[in-house]
């Protein structure tokens, strides 16, 4: 039997009886901790920045991303690296997470929204613009 999930249904309405714990609070906190401390060099970082700046003047974008993108960007970076079993972040990270972190954080502009284009496309065009460096 197939159910869509959550389609039309409030949050009191879900059956949780079937959800099991797979972390502990604690150990989702050392996860968070353990992945604080992947190596970020800062040239990885100053890319990270220009991205997130570059929403603020991109092509298609009413409103991009702030400093807490920056930060978003930067965390997300770090755990991607982490589930490739890397230690360190690279530019091609960044480059990776950067939609998913990014895409809910800017606004398309009017006349984007009026041609059907998607947020994905404003950002994706924006990246192909901002150089990543060589590490």
């Amino acid at each position: 039997m197939v159910t869509t999930v959550g389609h039309g249904r409030t949050a009191g309405e879900f059956d949780l009886s079937q959800v099991r714990a797979v972390a502990s609070a604690a150990e989702i906190v050392a996860m968070q901790r353990g992945t604080a401390q992947v190596a970020l060099d800062p040239v990885v970082l100053d890319y990270a920045v220009r991205i997130a700046r570059a929403t603020r003047t991109a092509h298609g974008i009413a409103m991009g991303a702030g400093p807490r993108g920056s930060l978003a960007l930067v965390r997300a970076a770090r755990a991607h690296a982490v589930l490739q079993g890397r230690d360190f972040v690279t530019p091609d990270d960044v480059r990776t997470i950067a939609l998913p972190a990014l895409r809910h954080r800017v606004a398309l502009s009017p006349e984007m929204q009026i041609e059907g284009r998607e947020v994905d496309h404003a950002l994706t065009a924006m990246l192909l613009r901002v150089e990543a460096p060589r590490t």
